[in-house]
C-alpha cells in the first residue's frame, strides 16, 4: 500500500523505517516479549537482547541515514539457506489465559521471494521453564505476501508496488498442555529465491506475545466447545448502549451513565468499548497511544530531539449529546518516512477535535465527487479519522489532481500545515484482527458523517470494489442488513477512501476557508 515502484527510482534514498514498538498491548494485555522493538543489543553476543538468530538473518538499521529509523531484523531474499529469529519466553502463567497471540510487523520488499512457501511464523511450547519441548504450531505466511502483491499492487505510487509495505502477521494458538510454562516464538525462512539483491529483503520488527482468556478470533477451546472472545456473540444485556452501534462493557463496580457523567475512553479501557459490526469489535484497541519521534515537531512547533511516548494520542468522550468526540494529536502509531525529505513538511503533534454522529443520518441531497472535485463534494483537509487518530484526506491536491502517490510505506505524508494524513488505504493502520484477505475486512476509521470506513475486502478473496453482488456506489459505500450503510477503501481505484458524504457531516469537523496554495501533495500526478 504505499510507495515503492517508480518512487524508488526517482527517490533513491527513500526506504522506510520501523519505529520501534508500533502496537502496544491494551488494558490487561501485557506484551511478554523482551526487547520487542529490537532496539537494544547484548554486549556479549552482539545480537538483539533476548533473541536467537541463525542463518543469513542479521540485525541492522531498517532504513537509510535519510530515514527516521530503528534497528530490526533483515532476511536477505537471495540467501538460499534462509535464516531465523526467535525468542524463548519463560514464565508463562496459564491462569492469565490459555490463548496466546504472536504478532509482528514485516515488510516484504518488492523483489523478496522464497521457494516452497518457506516463510513461516511459529510458536513452540515447552515445559520445565524451557527445558522440555512439547509441541508446536506454525503457519506459512508467504501466500499472504503473494496475495497482497496481486490485490494491492495498484495501491502503490503511480499504481505500482502497493504491496511493499509494513503489515501485521499473526498466529493465535491455544496452549495445548497444562505443563507448558514457556513458549518460543520465531519467524524463519528457507530457500530464498530472489534473483538479485536490490529491494529483495524481508524486514522484521515489533514482536509481541499476548495471553488472553479467550480467543481474539472467536475460536473454540476443544475442551469446552464454547466459542469465546470478541469475535463470538457478546451478550448485549451486559453492555451499556451509548448510541447508534456503540456499546460499553463496564468493569466490575463501574457505573456508566453518559446522560449524567461523560464516559472517557483511553487505551486503558479501549477493550471495553465495542462497535457493533458483523460482530462486536473493539476498533480503537491498541491504537490510542503513539510515539512523538525525534525529527517530528511538537505541538509548539519545536523539533523533537528525543523520542517521547504519548499515552493520550487518542481520547474518546461520550457526553450524551449524540456524538462521539475524538480528541487526537494525529501522531501515527506505525512506521513513517523521514520528513522533511522528499516532502518539505514535518510530522507535527497537533490538537484536533472531531465530533462523529453516533446515529448517522443519510442526506437525500448528497452528491459524490467527480474526477477533479469541480462540484466541491469533498472539502480539503480532514474528511474523516482513522482508528489511530490520523486524518483521512480526499483524493486531491490543491490543483485538484490525484494526490494518492509520493507517500511513505504506510500511505501517509504531511501537508504544508504539518498534518500527517492518508489519501488512500493505509494497510499499516492496525485493527484487532490482521486483515489477511481471507474474510471481510474490519473497521479502520470513520467519516465525518459518522459512517464507518472498512478495509478493502467484502469477503474472502473479494474486494468490495470488485463485488458484483453488492457493488459500491460512487461514494464508495453500500448497504447490507448487518452493517447498514458503510464505506470501503478501494485500493488503486478512485476515490480511494470515500467519494463524498452519504450522511450529514458534522459542520464543525469540516475545514473552511481557501484551499492551501500547495495542497496535500508535493508532486504533480503524471499523465496516464
Amino acid at each position: 500500500m504505499i510507495n515503492c515502484g517508480l518512487l524508488m527510482k526517482h527517490l533513491a534514498l527513500f526506504l522506510l523505517l520501523c519505529l520501534g514498538i508500533f502496537g502496544r498491548a491494551g488494558a490487561g494485555e501485557v506484551n511478554l516479549v523482551q526487547n520487542p522493538g529490537f532496539e537494544s543489543v547484548s554486549a556479549t553476543t552482539h545480537l538483539p537482547d533476548g533473541y536467537e538468530m541463525s542463518g543469513a538473518a542479521f540485525w541492522d538499521r531498517l532504513g537509510s541515514t535519510m530515514d527516521i529509523t530503528t534497528n530490526g531484523i533483515v532476511f536477505p531474499g537471495g540467501a538460499k539457506d534462509g535464516g531465523m529469529v526467535g525468542q524463548l519466553v519463560r514464565g508463562i502463567d496459564q491462569s492469565k489465559g490459555r490463548w496466546i497471540t504472536f504478532r509482528f510487523r514485516g515488510l516484504a520488499e518488492k523483489n523478496f521471494a522464497v521457494a516452497d512457501d518457506s516463510l513461516k511464523i511459529k510458536i513452540e511450547f515447552y515445559s520445565k521453564n524451557g527445558a522440555d519441548y512439547m509441541d508446536c504450531a506454525s503457519r506459512p505466511i508467504y501466500a499472504e505476501i503473494e496475495r497482497d502483491r496481486k490485490d494491492l499492487n495498484v495501491n502503490g505510487d503511480y499504481h505500482l508496488d502497493g504491496a511493499a509495505v509494513w503489515r501485521s502477521y499473526e498466529l493465535e494458538e491455544l496452549i495445548p498442555f497444562p505443563e507448558v510454562d514457556a513458549v518460543k516464538i520465531s519467524v524463519s525462512y528457507i530457500s530464498g529465491a530472489a534473483t538479485g539483491q536490490e529491494h529483495a529483503a524481508f524486514l522484521i520488527d515489533d514482536f509481541s506475545l499476548i495471553q488472553r482468556s479467550s480467543s481474539l478470533t472467536g475460536r473454540v477451546d476443544p475442551a469446552s466447545r464454547i466459542p469465546t472472545g470478541p469475535s463470538s456473540p457478546v451478550d448485549e444485556k451486559n453492555l451499556i448502549p451509548l448510541g447508534g452501534r456503540w456499546y460499553y462493557a463496564p468493569a466490575s463496580g463501574e457505573s456508566v451513565s453518559v446522560s449524567s457523567t461523560p464516559l472517557v475512553v483511553t487505551e486503558q479501557n479501549a477493550e471495553r468499548l465495542y462497535y457493533k459490526s458483523d460482530r462486536f469489535i473493539n476498533p480503537f484497541l491498541n491504537n490510542m497511544t503513539a510515539w512523538l519521534r525525534a525529527g517530528y515537531k511538537d505541538e509548539q512547533g519545536n523539533i523533537v530531539t528525543e523520542d517521547r511516548f504519548v499515552s493520550d494520542n487518542v481520547v474518546l468522550t461520550f457526553k450524551g449529546d449524540g456524538f462521539l468526540t475524538v480528541q487526537t494529536k494525529n501522531l501515527p502509531n506505525h512506521p513513517t518516512a523521514k520528513f522533511p525529505g522528499f516532502n518539505p513538511s514535518y510530522i507535527q503533534e497537533t490538537n484536533q477535535t472531531y465530533r462523529l454522529p453516533l446515529e448517522p443520518v443519510l442526506n437525500p441531497d448528497a452528491i459524490a465527487t467527480d474526477a477533479h472535485d469541480s462540484n466541491r463534494a469533498l472539502p480539503m483537509g480532514p474528511i474523516g479519522v482513522a482508528v489511530n487518530g490520523v486524518a483521512f484526506f480526499n483524493p486531491f491536491d490543491a490543483n485538484m489532481s490525484d494526490a494518492s502517490s509520493i507517500m511513505d510505506y504506510c500511505c501517509g505524508h504531511p501537508n504544508p500545515d504539518n498534518l500527517y494524513h492518508y489519501h488512500k488505504y493505509p494497510i499499516c493502520v492496525n485493527t484487532p484482527f490482521a486483515d489477511k484477505g481471507d474474510g471481510p475486512s474490519q473497521v479502520i476509521g470513520f467519516a465525518f458523517d459518522g459512517l464507518p470506513i472498512y478495509g478493502p475486502y467484502e469477503d474472502a478473496g473479494v474486494m468490495a470494489k470488485d463485488s458484483t453482488t453488492n457493488p459500491l456506489n460512487a461514494f464508495n459505500a453500500h448497504y447490507d442488513a448487518i452493517r447498514g450503510w458503510h464505506y470501503h477503501v478501494t485500493p488503486g481505484k478512485f476515490p480511494y477512501i470515500i467519494g463524498g458524504y452519504m450522511g450529514n457531516a458534522e459542520p464543525s469537523d469540516i475545514m473552511r476557508g481557501p484551499r492551501h496554495p500547495r495542497g496535500n501533495a508535493w508532486f504533480p500526478f503524471p499523465p496516464e
